[in-house]
């Protein structure tokens, strides 16, 4: 007896929950030859919802008491992770020509059909491609690269039984556009042996400090000001800073604007003193220690040695800034004498 070619349309309801259902395989099997037992007396009860694991769904898997006649095969299953309904008087149909004589739908008149699948998500397939990249030359190191997939591009379903690790089946890249073309595996997977296609693109970064507000000329940078972000390795110059303790406590040479890395040219050390500023002038010498009022006469950092007016001898000192509204001068108890 021959066993017919029987069809599950969508589901609905399916269709609603995602876009996925939308593009169900459509059971349409027919399992070729004949069946060579005869029609017995038994009796089996239809299921109204049926959820199988493999390609073919089979007879024990929609009714209940099919015995030795479990194992026979009825149609197809939808794709993985999709769902469809078929007619009960189809699905009766198609258990008497498999050999059982007697059905009870229970008033069933349609059976839901559902298949399991695994979901492959977006980071797993992100991390494949970037793998491969690497393996292939066009990076040094995965963890350094960033996969942006096109918005079309998602996840996807294979097999629950397909539980095989991703595979990168092919891949070209275009590294001065950055983009690259892949098809995609999972071992073991018959719905994607074929590959999956996937886009996207695919671009080196480094993670550098930057600035987390504006910062304009002059201004101190505080440590809260500095947040380590990955940017593409583009955007980064060879004299760029990469250390944190380099920026903070530094003042900027020039505005400086959030998200940009930052280049020695970009920082400098905080103005100390500023011109007419009234400063300590400290006299040091071994064994000898003093101190008088004094004026700037120009702005300058720590380290800097600027022109100070000792307010006491009206003279004009070259001075070492130490520290803020300090500054000192060195030298031989004569020029001390002299300076005051």
């Amino acid at each position: 007896m021959n066993i017919y070619e029987i069809s599950i349309r969508p589901h609905a309801q399916m269709l609603l929950r995602a876009a996925i259902v939308a593009m169900i395989l459509i059971g349409v099997a027919l399992l070729a030859g004949r069946a060579s037992a005869q029609v017995v007396a038994q009796k089996v009860t239809l299921r109204s919802v049926v959820t199988v694991a493999d390609a073919v769904v089979l007879l024990g898997d929609l009714a209940e008491g099919a015995g030795e006649k479990a194992g026979a095969k009825l149609f197809l299953a939808p794709a993985p992770g999709t769902t469809g309904t078929v007619q009960a008087d189809r699905v009766v149909d198609a258990i008497r020509r498999a050999g059982i004589a007697e059905v009870e739908t229970g008033g069933i008149t349609e059976v839901v059909v559902s298949r399991s699948g695994r979901r492959i998500p977006r980071e797993e397939i992100t991390r494949a491609i970037a793998t491969e990249l690497v393996h292939r030359g066009h990076a040094r190191n995965a963890d350094q690269l960033e996969i942006r997939l096109d918005s079309s591009v998602g996840g996807f379903i294979v097999e629950s039984t397909a539980a095989g690790a991703i595979r990168v089946m092919s891949i070209q890249a275009d590294p001065r556009a950055r983009r690259f073309a892949a098809k995609v595996t999972v071992d073991g997977s018959a719905t994607a042996a074929r590959g999956i296609e996937i886009t996207g693109y695919a671009e080196e970064v480094a993670s550098v400090p930057t600035l987390s507000r504006p910062v304009q000329r002059g201004d101190t940078i505080a440590p809260a000001d500095v947040i380590v972000e990955r940017l593409p390795v583009s955007m980064i110059s060879e004299d760029a800073i990469i250390s944190v303790e380099a920026i903070a406590g530094m003042a900027a040479r020039r505005a400086l604007h959030p998200g940009q890395p930052l280049r020695s040219g970009d920082l400098m050390e905080p103005i100390l003193v500023h011109r007419d500023d009234v400063v300590a002038i400290v006299f040091n010498r071994p064994g000898l220690s003093l101190t008088v009022r004094g004026r700037a006469v120009s702005n300058g950092a720590r380290g800097d040695v600027i022109a100070v007016t000792n307010l006491q001898s009206n003279r004009i000192l070259q001075a070492e800034i130490t520290g803020p509204g300090t500054v000192a001068v060195h030298g031989s108890a004569t020029r001390i004498a002299a300076a005051n």
